[in-house]
């Protein structure tokens, strides 16, 4: 099973990502990580230069925050929320992702867009969702890192 962290609202909200994480060409890699003493051939050196990988300044993107546009969520989403905007949060709830997360929303979220952050495990529908109401305009890290370990939760933001 899988813990989702989820926003819907009302309104549109922008997307966020967070990770460095980017699609380039190997010529363009080659560019970043010639080959010396300190980086040795790596494996994408012998590909085509046109050929198109994805690129990851190092290990730590992986666990930062990254909001997008859901299109195709699951249904279950549609058991806790039929708001008609959907966004997948990623990222590890580390402090790097609160932080990045705290940032996101005193920028994005305003009390009208009737924003929520919904925590749940896919397939466990009988489970009820803990809610908080958290004021945008106070928002802290503090409030965030309480909500890190929570996985049955619905945070309405006014």
């Amino acid at each position: 099973m899988t813990l989702y962290s989820v926003l819907v609202a009302n309104e549109a909200l922008p997307t966020i990502d967070c990770t460095g994480i980017t699609e380039m060409t190997v010529r363009e890699l080659k560019k970043l990580y010639p080959i010396t003493k300190e980086t040795p051939e790596q494996h994408w050196h012998s590909l085509h230069d046109d050929a198109r990988i994805i690129h990851a300044p190092d290990t730590s993107a992986f666990g930062r925050l990254n909001i997008f546009e859901w299109d195709n969520y699951l249904s279950d989403i549609q058991e806790f929320s039929e708001k008609p905007y959907v966004y997948g949060m990623e990222g590890n709830w580390n402090s790097a992702f609160l932080n990045d997360l705290l940032n996101y929303l005193r920028q994005s979220i305003k009390k009208e867009q009737g924003t929520e952050l919904i925590r749940f495990w896919a397939g466990e529908y009988d489970q009820k969702l803990k809610t908080v109401h958290i004021n945008v305009e106070t928002l802290e890290l503090q409030h965030l890192e309480s909500l890190a370990n929570e996985n049955y939760l619905r945070v309405i933001f006014k």
